[in-house]
């Protein structure tokens, strides 16, 4: 009983001891800055906010002791003060202040748990008057300010001092005085002279300018100063008739004042930051977008897309740091209205253009838009700014859109393609990719030689001259019976098919409102022209079998060669062609501007490809035919020789070539320098086919000359010819090859019933 009497007190007695010890009762529990937490029967300790724990190695073995450190808050990246901050540790803890040259609204010190945000930002010196000494501009920076001279002052022994313009002797033009005024100088006429009247003009515009620029250097709130300075701007734009009053050298040196006005006004609205971050100022004549960058960048790969009266600018993030600004970073974008009609294709410098004297047209298609960058770095980007410009003339398929920017370097100011590049063009817009920020636009070259005045009286005169040519040799062919052969049947079908050809080219060529329409004119138009060189080359295969069979008399009765077969191959061979082609690439039948083959597609090889094959064939024909004529000549007796004129045989042949073939490949040739000498000659020789062919088959035939002679003078026709020819022939033994062929060789030459070349 004793026993247990005695472990029952044991065991409430141990329950009441281990409730009511606490080991946290003694401070040396814990160690320094920790907690110590109770627990039945044990304790643990921890680290207070900012303190860390550690264990380290006692000096009796085998044990360890804890301890709790400090947090160096301030060694940690970011620092968390935040940017343009000092961080400074304490025990515990970590107090944050404001760099020099910043301030926070909630206070210059500031403590970890204090409610509000706490934010450094920028102190703006220049708002002092006082910042910097008379003649001087001061620049904002992080944290600091610059004083630099301004323009017409020279920085000498720790001060700003006026620079004499008068010292140069080009100041001012001839017979005027010069005289200075501090930070700038004017012109006055001597006595008995006066300003003439773009000298005024240049004055006029150049006092708006510095005006605007005046302003710029008073402190003002960011939107009066770059409202005000586009709104002064926009009259200067608005003075369209004193800008063409100016020389191109006056214009393009306004024109670089203005633009850099335009900079300065934009850069001094970023200085006068008064926490608006984007701001738009339009009106009439142009408009700027500009915004301050913060936050925006944080982020890798981020593009920033401005726009201005419907063109556009993109520039990534990159490219803005890459520019390296020393304060308030920001970027704009302006867009001008009208000044493309100031600074237009006149301006354009291309540093090729001696090498290559082009033919075409340049005009401006684009306003004049403007990069703006506060970073000293303007050029040169490892990645291009993007520029997407509107069209003010829809583009056809065959113009050419050049990225232009502006250089005052070149000639006092000029429009060069150095640095820019197109990357995308359609009917609406042109996308421009640039390695620098500047003052750019857009420049249309037409892909064609533009028809003056000159080669349009050519076209039409010669062609209703070639019309009323052909159309009396038709009549020829047709009424005239006796000189009507199977030779004058292959020259009726082939003035046929050109007369055609001809007028519908003149009525239809241009009729291009309609798209089917105009599809069929160019179908008709490629048919018929391959029609007429398919009469070619029957003409030339007939003069060939002729002379190479020149002991039969009349040839083609003895073969028998009939006119359906030919009428069959000459017109079905083009028509199968056009067939072929239209069925490959039917949209390649009419163009924007002319009803004609497509010339930028390759479609045209449809038809060049069987012209420049019937001429090679010809040309190897004629040539082979006028070898076989001078060796049977040069077999015949010399009388028959001496009457023989082969001039005219070649003429014929050879014209009838040229005209009808060789005209079209000058077509080809039309590039380069010599394209204006080529256009000329394809112009004059192409609208006068049918004048020249009624020449050769007509004129220089002796037979219808008399014809001719008959009809209008009402001589009656000679027989004499004919029946000195008849008496000729009945003469002749049969047996006589030689003789008869030599005859036949004369009939030949003489253009008489037996062939008419």
């Amino acid at each position: 009983v004793f026993i247990g009497f005695l472990g029952l007190f044991w065991q409430v007695d141990s329950q009441i001891f281990y409730n009511v010890y606490n080991e946290c009762a003694d401070s040396r529990a814990c160690p320094p800055f920790s907690k110590c937490i109770n627990t039945p029967g044990n304790y643990t300790c921890t680290c207070k906010h900012g303190f860390v724990m550690r264990t380290r190695k006692s000096q009796v073995k085998g044990l360890h002791r804890i301890e709790c450190q400090d947090v160096d808050e301030c060694s940690q990246s970011p620092n968390p003060c935040g940017p343009n901050t000092n961080c400074t540790n304490t025990i515990g803890r970590y107090l944050c202040n404001c760099l020099s040259g910043f301030s926070s609204p909630s206070g210059i010190y500031w403590i970890p748990g204090r409610t509000g945000p706490f934010q450094c930002t920028d102190i703006n010196e220049c708002l002092s008057e006082t910042a910097c000494p008379q003649h001087y501009i001061c620049r904002n920076t992080p944290g600091s300010y610059d004083c630099t001279c301004s323009t017409g002052f020279i920085s000498r022994n720790s001060h700003c001092e006026d620079v004499d313009e008068c010292m140069d002797a080009t100041a001012c033009p001839m017979h005027a005085t010069c005289i200075n005024t501090p930070g700038n100088y004017f012109c006055t006429c001597k006595r008995g002279y006066k300003s003439s009247t773009s000298e005024t003009s240049f004055c006029m515009l150049m006092d708006s300018i510095f005006s605007v620029l005046e302003d710029n250097c008073e402190n003002k709130t960011t939107t009066v100063s770059l409202e005000k300075a586009a709104e002064n701007l926009a009259s200067v734009l608005e003075e369209t008739s004193t800008w063409h009053n100016l020389s191109q050298e006056g214009t393009s040196t306004l024109a670089t004042a203005f633009l850099d006005s335009v900079e300065s006004a934009t850069l001094a609205a970023f200085v006068n930051f008064s926490g608006n971050t984007s701001q738009t100022v339009t009106n009439e004549y142009l408009e700027i977008q500009s915004k301050v960058i913060q936050d925006d960048c944080l982020g890798e790969n981020l593009v920033l897309t401005f726009s201005a009266k419907g063109d556009s600018m993109k520039i990534e993030c990159n490219t803005i740091n890459e520019s390296v600004s020393l304060g308030i970073t920001g970027v704009a974008f302006t867009s001008f209205l009208g000044m493309e009609s100031i600074l237009d294709e006149n301006f354009f410098y291309n540093p090729e253009a001696h090498l290559v004297r082009s033919p075409q047209k340049l005009w401006m298609n684009s306003r004049v838009v403007g990069g703006i960058i506060t970073g000293d770095k303007r050029d040169n980007f490892s990645n291009p700014v993007i520029y997407s410009l509107e069209n003010l003339e829809l583009k056809k398929k065959s113009d050419t859109c050049i990225c232009i920017s502006w250089d005052p370097e070149i000639k006092g100011g000029r429009w060069t393609p150095k640095g820019c590049m197109t990357l995308y063009s359609n009917e609406t817009h042109t996308t421009c990719s640039c390695n620098h920020l500047a003052n750019m636009a857009v420049i249309m070259a037409s892909g064609e030689i533009t028809m003056d005045f000159a080669l349009f009286l050519i076209s039409h005169v010669g062609m209703i001259l070639s019309l009323l040519c052909l159309a009396l040799a038709i009549a020829t062919f047709l009424l005239c019976r006796s000189i009507q052969n199977h030779n004058t049947t292959l020259h009726l079908h082939l003035c046929i098919c050109l007369f055609l050809a001809k007028l519908l080219f003149l009525v239809g060529v241009d009729k291009t409102e309609n798209k089917i329409v105009c599809a069929i004119i160019a179908g008709l138009l490629h048919y018929l022209f391959l029609a007429c060189f398919a009469w070619m080359l029957v003409e030339a295969v007939m003069l060939f079998l002729m002379v190479r069979n020149l002991k039969v008399v009349n040839y083609f009765s003895s073969r028998n060669i009939k006119t359906v077969y030919l009428c069959a191959f000459s017109y079905g061979l083009p028509g199968l062609i056009v067939a072929v082609a239209a069925g490959s690439q039917w949209e390649g039948y009419g163009m924007h501007n002319r009803c004609w083959l497509n010339t930028d597609t390759g479609f045209i090889w449809s038809f060049l490809g069987p012209v420049c094959t019937i001429i090679m064939i010809n040309s190897v024909l004629l040539i082979w035919t006028l070898w076989i004529l001078r060796k049977k000549l040069s077999s015949v007796n010399t009388e028959v020789s001496t009457l023989k004129d082969n001039r005219l045989l070649t003429l014929k042949a050879f014209a009838q070539l040229f005209i009808l073939g060789c005209s079209w490949i000058l077509g080809i040739f039309q590039i380069g320098p010599i394209a204006s000498i080529m256009a000329y000659l394809f112009t004059i020789i192409n609208s006068l086919q049918g004048t020249f062919i009624f020449i050769i088959h007509c004129v220089l035939n002796r037979q219808v000359r008399e014809e001719y002679k008959r009809c209008f003078i009402g001589k009656t026709k000679s027989s004499t010819t004919s029946q000195t020819s008849g008496v000729l022939l009945s003469s002749i033994p049969s047996t006589s090859k030689s003789v008869r062929g030599s005859l036949m060789l004369l009939v030949l030459v003489q253009g008489r019933k037996t062939i008419s070349l």
